[in-house]
Order: C-alpha cells, then structure tokens, then sequence
C-alpha cells in the first residue's frame, strides 16, 4: 500500500526531479543514523552518494528501497510525496536495489533468478523454452557470456553480482536503479561491464542512485555527487567541478588525529619478531605481501571493500591457501593447512562475520569463551571445573561483557556483547599474534570503544595485533602502524606520528601516499 498523506499535494517536485528526500531522518535507540537528510535527484542521471563509513549511505537507501521505515522526513516520488515506502511500494514505483552482497537463489539457474515470481508460462507448466530465451536475450544485451541453464551459486561472486544488476535494467526496466557498492565484488572485467550498463540506462532515460567508497569511481561514473557525514547531508555538487582531492576534503570534513605523544616510546621498545610474511601472493587476489609484526604493535591494514585485507588473513592462516611466498612464525617457515593448525602455533584470526565464523549461537558465553583453550584448563584428559569457572569470570569481568549468567545462551546478547565474547574466546588461547577482521564491526559507539580498549591495552600486552577496521578512526586511535592495502599489493605506509586521516583516505582511494619512502 502507498504511504502517501492524504492532504499532501499531488506534484511537489519539477518536472526534471525523479526522487527528492526532503529531512528525512532514521533513529535508532541511542543511535541517529540520519539527521534531516536532503537530496535531489534528476531524471536521467547519475547520482552518487559517498561518505565514510557510518556516514548513512546504506540506511539512506535502503529507506529509498522500502527496506527501512524512517523515523522523519518525506519521500517524494514521481511528484508525489510518502512518509514511507513498503517494498511493494518500490517496486510499484518502479525501483529497484542492488545490494552490496548478492542476494540470489543459488540453488536456482541463472535464468530462474532473472525471471523469479515472473516465469512465462504454458498453462499451467512453467515454459522452459521461452524462459530460457528470454533469458539469453538479457545476457546477450549486456554482452555478458553467462550459460542462462547453470545454478547461480556455480557462478563466481562476480557474476552473481550482474545478474542482479541485469535483473534491475534489462528484466524489471526500473525507473530508479539503486546500485550499493554494486561495483566492490566485481572484478576489473566486469566493474567496466557495470559502466557500460549504467551509461546505456542513463541514455534510455533511467535514473542511478550509485553508493561507493571509491572518490575516483564516483567522478568516472556520476553526474553529481552527495556527501554524507555522520548522518548529514553535507553538499552536492557537480562531479565536473571536483577532483579526488576536493572530494576526499568533502567526506572528512574536520580531520580526526590521534593523540600521537603517549604512545610513541612504545614504538622503540618493540624488538620480538613474532611474525614474519615475504611475497605472499594468491593469484587475481593479493601480491607479493610483505611485512613484519612486533610484540606489542598494533598494526593496522587499511584498505577499501574489497581491496584484499580479509584474504591476507584467511591466506596466514590457511583458509584459502596463497600460492607463494612465505610465513615465519616462532623464527620457523611455516604453511597452514587451517586456522586450527595456526592456533597451535599461537596466530589466531577473529572472522569479519562473528555470527557464522565467529560463535556458536546455541551454546552458553562459557562454551563459547574457552572453546579455542580447552588445553588450558585440562587436569589430564578431564576439564578441570574449578579453572575454567576462574578463567571464564576472569574474561567477562576483563572485557566488561555484560551477561545475566556466564550459562547464558551467546545468543541472547547484545551485539556488542557477543563481539566481546568472539574477542574473549581468541584471547583464552593466549597467542602471539592476533589477527582481527574488523572487531568493531556492527557494534554501537559504546562498544566499539571498550573493544578499541581492549586491543590496544589488553591483547597487544604480550602479543602481536594486526587490525582492520571499516572506519580509519578506529585504526589511528590505537594502531602503531599503518599499511595501506589497494588492489591486492601494499602501496604505503604510515608510522604512529603520521596518522592524518585525510592523508589515509587518500591512500585508500589508490593516492601515492607512502610516508615511509
């Protein structure tokens, strides 16, 4: 059902506005993830949207999308204006969402997805003859060499990707196509794909709503630009007027710098080698990674989504296997088959998603804590209740896990909780290295700071810690160093008295910022 009021008028908005936000606001409890947003954007055009992480872009678009109710504002389409849209509301309004991460049946072929809840029938038989042409006509339009009768899930990532961007132009012939960060699992091939597609949709007159991370992508593809800053709409401008540099100004706004004084003796004291990588490489992923970490650093690796921070880690410890170079740990050469294996050579890795990697949801916080050191609290081959009960109280007292009953379900928890009891479970091993995939990821300001906390004064004590994170202020708060990861190789680094972030988010975007050279 359309949310439009009553008494609003019926054309609100000129003639060349497709979509116009007026205030629109979204709050959470103890959170405003929007505050009184404002954009206009015109028929035929291209519009981006970019802001640093936390900056609203997602929540703005998926309230576009019908997918989230706002707590504010008006959304003005076709001339009139909504509250709120529903889903079935968007796509009466012919509007269509491409998610970050590809949401496809995968059990189904290629072509069942195109035409899912709109199959040609013959009676009352699907027609398999003319779902599949069709179907071939789609791919054939984009000029994409996709077998339409494979499974979805036998495709790469890549691929999946386009098929719900083909979906939106060629099979729904949307209006208003809102492509989020569609572009970031793409590989260089397909990501030119893309391009041609939206150029093709703007001349037949669609309009693109296009959210990425990547300033120099957004002046190659987008006719204006919106900037969000914490929650803000901050300006639009056109994209001829701006370079990477000016953009890169808009989305930092006022730098945040560390407080670079009360650390840096702690730098110097750093000898113990505990972990060495040389020319690690896996194929189209990551190249010739090399670094050493300190006892007691933090170091950090900033890059964008999909710039292969995730893959270094899962190559270290052998989830996906690089296909050269080499790992020291303990001064021995070393190859992982598993996360298990590294374990026993003191590197543990904290997963980016706690909630399938990370935990086990139907387990108590204390199976969950002292899972990875069960060796620890063993009195020969039983477990020794009384040790593990001091160990267990010990970590949620440590990490301030906040818990009825350490024989709470981890389920139950907060979401900040549960990452404290994912940070709590690698810590019980006691390793020499930590490998932490964005740790603060999904959690609220509160949280997200007594986990920086714990980092930098509990687990890099006696080990070393490499860090991502999806916001450079979290790795200029507590990180010794700094590594910048851009398309698979380490194009810079930045040492604790250098950690500007407008200098960072330049390096991210692909900037020569390397202030080690």
């Amino acid at each position: 059902m359309d949310h439009q009021d009553k008494d609003a008028p019926s054309v609100v908005c000129p003639g060349d506005t497709a979509l116009k936000l007026q205030d629109i606001s979204k709050i959470y409890p103890g959170t405003v993830a929007l505050h009184k947003v404002n954009i206009d954007v015109k028929k035929g055009e291209v519009h981006g949207i970019i802001g640093k992480n936390g900056a609203g872009k997602s929540t703005l678009v998926e309230i576009i999308a019908g997918i989230i109710t706002p707590t504010g504002g008006r959304i003005f389409v076709g001339g009139k204006g909504y509250d709120s849209l529903s889903r079935i509301d968007a796509r009466k309004k012919k509007i269509a969402f491409v998610p970050q991460e590809p949401q496809l049946i995968l059990d189904f072929t290629v072509a069942e997805n195109l035409f899912i809840s709109d199959y040609t029938r013959k009676g009352r038989l699907i027609n398999w003859t003319e779902l599949y042409a069709k179907a071939e006509q789609v791919v054939k339009k984009a000029a994409l060499d996709i077998n339409v009768r494979v499974k979805a899930g036998d495709l790469p990532v890549s691929e999946q990707q386009l098929l719900l961007v083909l979906k939106a132009c060629y099979v729904d012939e949307s209006d208003i196509i809102i492509l989020d960060e569609a572009s970031a699992s793409l590989s260089q091939k397909d990501e030119e794909l893309l391009y041609r597609i939206i150029q093709e949709r703007k001349r037949e007159g669609s309009t693109i709503l296009f959210i990425s991370h990547r300033a120099e992508e957004l002046l190659k593809v987008c006719d204006r630009v919106t900037v969000l800053r914490d929650g803000h709409s901050i300006i639009t401008k056109n994209c001829s007027e701006l370079d990477k540099d000016k953009l890169s100004d808009l989305i930092v706004g006022e730098e945040f710098c560390s407080d670079i004084e009360a650390d840096t003796a702690q730098l110097k004291d750093m000898s113990e080698i505990v972990l060495s990588v040389e020319n690690l490489t896996r194929l189209g992923v990551y190249h010739k990674i090399t670094f050493k970490l300190k006892k007691g650093e933090v170091l950090g690796l900033a890059g964008l989504r999909g710039s292969g921070r995730t893959e270094i880690f899962k190559g270290i410890v052998g989830i996906d296997h690089p296909d050269e170079g080499a790992i020291y740990a303990n001064g021995q050469k070393r190859r992982f088959a598993s996360p298990a294996e590294a374990l026993k050579d003191g590197i543990v890795y904290l997963p980016e998603d706690r909630e399938k990697e990370g935990l086990i949801n139907n387990l108590s916080v204390r199976e969950n804590l002292i899972l990875n050191s069960l060796n620890n609290v063993k009195k020969g081959l039983l477990i020794n209740r009384n040790k593990e009960k001091k160990a267990v109280a010990n970590l949620i007292k440590g990490l301030d896990i906040k818990v009825a009953s350490p024989e709470q379900e981890v389920s139950q928890l907060s979401g900040g909780n549960k990452q404290k009891v994912v940070v709590g479970k690698i810590a019980a091993a006691r390793p020499h290295v930590f490998l932490l995939d964005e740790p603060t990821k999904g959690v609220d300001i509160s949280a997200k700071q007594g986990i920086l906390n714990i980092v930098k004064n509990n687990l890099s004590r006696d080990a070393g810690v490499i860090i991502t994170s999806p916001g450079l202020e979290d790795l200029i708060n507590i990180c010794d160093r700094i590594l910048i990861i851009y398309k698979g190789r380490i194009t810079g680094e930045f040492l604790r008295g250098e950690l500007k972030e407008n200098d960072l988010f330049l390096a991210v975007q692909g900037g020569v910022q390397d202030k080690c050279s």
